[in-house]
């Protein structure tokens, strides 16, 4: 059963500021919580997004996963109490069950845009490299939404409803090497195509590099829809 999961990251804490130095790190830390949550070593897959707070104020750490994550690991990682209201989970299902065509959502996802690039020679592989400037990200995103069950409204303008919030490179060390990532934090509109790909979306994450924070689709209603508020 798919539980969505948000945890209050406060910089202030000296747990939670040494968590956040590297998406490695963070990584290990949310794999662990999981594997611990669902009591198995062989179903670590989890999708998790950091949105940081604003001006030193308290970031956001969202994890979609098949079982809760173990509460007790977060909170020590984290730097909180056993009993702070900086944890909450909840039964992802009946959000999903709501989805219809037709539905428009405010959205935002971070994401690991990559294209390929051909190697011009027969039965030699391309080269994968990330997406850097932000009209290519947002056409990278409208080039896949299809498959993802939704598309981007047009606006009066001529132009999809989205913006792109944060684009950089991250870097940070994996097992004694450097990995360098194309970052992108899209905030925008959607409008539900086809509900099964979209729960798929939600659930399974967009595009590369989810173990490390990427991936992760989050909704928010717009025009009066009803949904729990941990979804963003």
């Amino acid at each position: 059963m798919t539980q969505f999961t948000r945890i209050t990251v406060d910089p202030r804490n000296r747990h939670a500021r040494w968590a956040m130095m590297s998406l490695e790190r963070l990584h290990a830390i949310v794999a662990r919580s999981v594997e611990s949550g669902n009591g198995r070593s062989d179903d670590t897959r989890a999708l998790w997004r950091l949105d940081p707070g604003r001006n030193g104020e308290a970031g956001r750490l969202y994890i979609v996963s098949q079982a809760a994550p173990d509460r007790a690991i977060l909170c020590e990682e984290f730097g909180m109490g056993r009993e702070s209201s900086g944890y909450a989970t909840c039964d992802y299902e009946p959000f999903l069950n709501r989805l219809a065509i037709g539905q428009e959502w405010g959205f935002r996802l971070k994401a690991n845009p990559t294209k390929s690039i051909p190697s011009g020679k027969p039965g030699v592989r391309g080269k994968r490299v990330g997406v850097v400037t932000v009209e290519e990200q947002i056409a990278w995103l409208g080039a896949r939404a299809r498959e993802y069950g939704f598309h981007m409204p047009i606006n009066r303008l001529e132009l999809p409803e989205i913006v792109v919030r944060d684009s950089r490179k991250v870097r940070f060390d994996r097992q004694g090497s450097e990995v360098t990532l194309a970052s992108a934090t899209y905030d925008g509109v959607l409008a539900v195509d086809d509900p099964e790909l979209l729960r798929r979306a939600l659930t399974q994450g967009i595009g590369r590099a989810k173990g490390y924070g990427f991936g992760l689709l989050t909704l928010v209603p717009i025009r009066g829809d009803s949904v729990p508020k941990e979804s963003r």
